[in-house]
C-alpha cells in the first residue's frame, strides 16, 4: 500500500533508488505501480504522476536499472523509463510502501 496522492512523494524527491535503499524505505514495484495507475483510474477516470515521474525503486532491470513511471499526455499513455541506481532529479520521486 502506498500513501493515496496523484504525484508521487515529494519528501522523497531528489532522492535516488541507492539513497532509499541506504535509507530503509521500501519503494513501490513496477508491478504495484502498473496496478495502482489501474485502480486509480477506474476509480476516478484521472491517471497519476501527470507533472512528475514515480521512481519504482522496489524493482531492478537485469543490469541493475530502475523503472520510472508517469503519465505521458501528449501520447495518452502511460511511459516507462529506465534510470541508474544512482540518478537523482527533482521530478524523480518515489512512492513509500506504508503499512
Amino acid at each position: 500500500m502506498v500513501r493515496e496522492r496523484v504525484e508521487a512523494d515529494k519528501e522523497l524527491k531528489n532522492r535516488s533508488a541507492n539513497d532509499l535503499g541506504g535509507m530503509k524505505i521500501p519503494g513501490i514495484t513496477f508491478t504495484e505501480r502498473a496496478i495502482y495507475e489501474l485502480k486509480y483510474h477506474d476509480e476516478t477516470g484521472k491517471h497519476l504522476d501527470i507533472q512528475n515521474i514515480t521512481l519504482c525503486s522496489g524493482s531492478r532491470g537485469s543490469v541493475g536499472r530502475v523503472p520510472g513511471v508517469y503519465w505521458f499526455s501528449y501520447c495518452s499513455g502511460m511511459n516507462v523509463n529506465c534510470y541508474g541506481p544512482s540518478r537523482a532529479r527533482d521530478c524523480l520521486r518515489a512512492r513509500e510502501v506504508v503499512s
